[in-house]
């Protein structure tokens, strides 16, 4: 029994991602057709496991659902006289879903990823297939003050893709241990919307 509750302790302490979380977002990156630097806001929504939903608001509507099975992409449209665009993938790709799955195993180098930390930041860098499954190859998450590294205290993550992109997340309002409806990751398409799948 003792053995036991050594084993559970030291799961919970290097566990890191809640099971459930919603928080908002403020996204700026550089747009790799413009090279300009732009800004996105919205909400993310996950569940573990491989459960994403984005919420975009700025600076176009866009919908963005993914479980293990299938993933969505809603665009509203422009004009009242356009349909709006469902694109749907058959599984997922690599995404914000699996990273945030692998960041299960907590804030210490582990199979997936290398730790570095430093006062109120900590450095992961992606061996090759933990990178391939996310498109990550490092990540800084960012916390608001260096004696609370837990989910609840970050402020910000800034991600290094393997195609290059460099994109910088700025969090706000984290909610953990969200109930959220049976069907919430499944995107019900619209009437008359055009469906592309890939």
């Amino acid at each position: 029994m003792y053995k036991i509750l050594i084993i559970l302790f030291s799961f919970s302490a290097l566990a890191f991602i809640p099971d459930s979380f919603r928080m908002n977002y403020i996204q700026e990156f550089k747009s790799q057709v413009s090279q300009k630097n732009r800004r996105a806001t919205g909400v993310f929504e996950y569940k573990y496991p491989s459960s994403l939903k984005v919420d975009q608001d700025q600076p176009e509507k866009l919908t963005y659902v993914s479980n293990s099975k299938t993933t969505w992409i809603f665009r509203a449209p422009l004009f009242d006289d356009e349909p709006a665009e469902v694109t749907v993938h058959k599984g997922q790709e690599a995404s914000l879903s699996n990273f945030f799955d692998i960041l299960k195993d907590g804030l210490k180098t582990n199979g997936n990823y290398s730790v570095v930390l430093t006062d109120a930041e900590a450095l992961l860098t992606f061996n090759k297939s933990a990178a391939k499954s996310t498109g990550i190859k490092t990540a800084m998450l960012k916390f608001s003050n260096k004696k609370n590294l837990s989910f609840e205290g970050l402020s910000g993550i800034d991600i290094s893709y393997l195609d290059g992109r460099m994109v910088e997340l700025k969090l706000s309002n984290i909610a953990t241990k969200v109930k959220f409806p049976k069907k919430h990751f499944v995107f019900d398409i619209p009437k008359g919307a055009k469906v592309l799948k890939q």
